[in-house]
Parts: C-alpha cells; structure tokens; sequence
C-alpha cells in the first residue's frame, strides 16, 4: 500500500523531475483531485462500510447523522472512523436483533402525530435533512447498531506517511491523474491527455473488480416477492391502535 509520499515520488520519477521544478505540494493537490473524482464515482463504496453505536435518548426523536457515533471518531485507527455519509440498516440490540426498517417522512408522520405520538420501542425510522427519525419515539435507552458508509478521511493530504483512504488498488492510478495534471501545466497536451486515459482505464477496471458481488453472494435483480408497502402496514397499525 502506497502512502501518499511514495505517490509523490513516482511522479517525480516518472516525469523526472524534483520539488524546484514541480512542488510537492502541488502534486499533493493534484492527487487529491483525482482522489475527489474516484471517490465521487460511488457512494457504497465497499472499504467505507464502518458500523457505529448510538444509545437513544427518551423523548428524542432526531438524530443527525453527523453526531452518529461521534464518541469513536478517530483518525488514527486503520481505517479511520469518520462522519457517516449513509445509513443501511439500524438494528435495536436490546430485542434479540429487531431490525428497524425504513419508511418515509410522510408515511410516518400519518400515524404518528398528536395523541397518537406516544413514546415507546422504536420499530421504523426515516431520513430527512440528514437527520434520522425513529417512530415512535423512545421512551427510554435503547442500545442501536447503525451500519452505513462513511465520509472519506483527508489526513493523508497532510501526513504524507499515511495512505490515500481508498483501496490500493487506485494508488498509481492516483499519480497518473497527477502526472495528466503537470502535463497540462506545462500545455503539453498530447501527454496529458495520454496519463488522464491510463488514470481512466485504471480506475475503470479496479472499480469494476471491487464493485463485483463477491461469488458467494450473487446479485439477485428480483425474486418475483411481492409485499404490501410500508403505508398499508401503518394504516394497518393504526387503526388497531390502542386495542
């Protein structure tokens, strides 16, 4: 695995040049551009799963996804641990693993409103705004497992003994994107232009391998299952609300 200072030397060689004529921090920024354009290609990207903890509070419904296990933040871990980007799946672990399933904000907020909104386990929860909302609202501390895709870590850009935070697999891809930049620098477009295609194709096939379903668990497109939708199943709840 290449750290960032072996990306910056590569370049280096390859165009055999040093810091006087192309500064270090410049192919650094470089490299982060092209860092920005692999990562923006993908939001699941498989090396960003993380899995934090959040314990609710009593009353409270909002949870911004932000502040989501804020507490185990660090970028000194491998990987580091940084801000959710996306939630996939919320699992109440103080009932035997009852999964929380997704609804709307609309759909939600049909059922419980006013006399209706009485605090209890949380079994559904929707996004807005990038907050998550559990209905109902707890009543007490309930221990949950949030499973999602987290924000890319920039301490690399800074601390060149430490990794790009993405699969090696893009690290030499990343200094051709850097070497496409110089050349066009230098308004040598013909060499831009040649680096810029091998940054693509080396994205392009690393990409297509890691975003492949792993052999033992295929990509199923659809199993021919219908289910009511989660309206029918909270207009269903509620009007055997209270019996």
């Amino acid at each position: 695995m290449a750290t960032t200072q072996d990306i910056r030397n590569l370049v280096w060689d390859i165009m055999d040049l040093e810091d006087v004529d192309l500064p270090g921090s410049l192919v650094v920024q470089f490299i982060k551009d092209g860092f920005d354009r692999i990562i923006n290609l993908e939001r699941r990207w498989p090396f960003y799963e993380t899995t934090y903890t959040l314990n609710t509070v009593a009353g409270q419904r909002d949870y911004p996804i932000s502040t989501i296990g804020a507490s185990e933040f660090s970028e000194a871990t491998t990987p580091p641990k940084t801000q959710l980007r996306e939630v996939v799946s919320i699992l109440d672990n103080s009932s035997a693993g009852n999964r929380l399933n997704i609804v709307s904000l609309d759909e939600a907020e049909a059922v419980w409103h006013g006399s209706f909104d009485v605090p209890t386990r949380p079994l559904l929860y929707a996004e807005w705004g990038e907050v998550i909302k559990l209905y109902p609202r707890p009543d007490t501390v309930y221990p949950l497992t949030i499973r999602g895709y987290r924000k890319p870590s920039y301490t690399w850009a800074t601390d060149l003994t430490k990794s790009p935070d993405c699969d090696e697999r893009f690290h030499t891809a990343l200094a051709y994107y850097a070497i496409s930049q110089a050349y066009r620098r230098q308004e040598d477009n013909e060499m831009s232009q040649m680096y810029k295609q091998s940054f693509d194709e080396a994205v392009s096939l690393a990409k297509q391998d890691i975003m492949r379903p792993p052999s033992h668990r295929p990509m199923i497109m659809s199993r021919g299952n219908v289910k009511p939708n989660s309206k029918y199943w909270l207009e269903s709840m509620g009007r055997t609300l209270g019996q």
